[in-house]
């Protein structure tokens, strides 16, 4: 019986000390960290700079894919100019592919740049992406942007040529995400 008491007052000793911890958590500012609403971006690609890509056994494979692009935004964190640099793996069967790389956004109206990763993958359960990007330079050091990404279709895509110059973009994708402050 002591055993079971023991087993008893262990588990409320952790319940306690994990409730202690999470409630510190949810009141440290950089733990909850949201300090801006929602933004919208629309990242439209009008160049491919340069690239490597192979077929092989049904696969599609592209490497290095370096794309100049716009940045369309109410947001002047973002609206701007960017560059990308890309591979991924398409199964030109199934259509399931994985397009990964890095991003960097240069906005106009401020002096630093976003820079990180993002992810699209397309698979049986349909498409998902994520870009999570941290700021540079004096104006945008300390925060950093998480952001779910759809790829533009055609139809909504040829909206945006007038971004690049008149000419029919190349890809685009609309991203919805949230800016964090980790840094006062």
């Amino acid at each position: 019986m002591n055993g079971t008491w023991m087993r008893i007052g262990w588990a409320a000793a952790l319940v306690v000390a994990l409730g202690a911890i999470a409630a510190a958590w949810a009141n440290d500012p950089v733990e909850s960290g949201v300090v801006a609403g929602p933004h919208e971006a629309y990242q439209i690609v009008c160049e491919i700079l340069e690239d490597e890509s192979w077929m092989d056994d049904g696969i599609m494979h592209i490497r290095n894919r370096r794309l100049a692009s716009v940045v369309i935004s109410d947001s002047i964190a973002h609206a701007g100019t960017g560059t990308i640099v890309s591979s991924a793996d398409i199964d030109t069967v199934s259509g399931h592919m994985v397009y990964t790389g890095t991003l960097e956004i240069r906005p106009e109206a401020l002096d630093g740049h976003w820079g990180g990763v993002w992810t699209i993958l397309i698979d049986d359960a349909g498409l998902r992406g994520q870009a999570m990007l941290h700021g540079n330079g004096p104006d945008l050091d300390g925060w950093y942007v998480v952001a779910d990404l759809t790829p533009l279709p055609p139809a909504v895509l040829e909206t945006f040529a007038d971004a690049c110059g008149g000419q029919a973009p190349i890809a685009g994708t609309r991203a919805v995400g949230a800016y964090y402050r980790l840094r006062p």
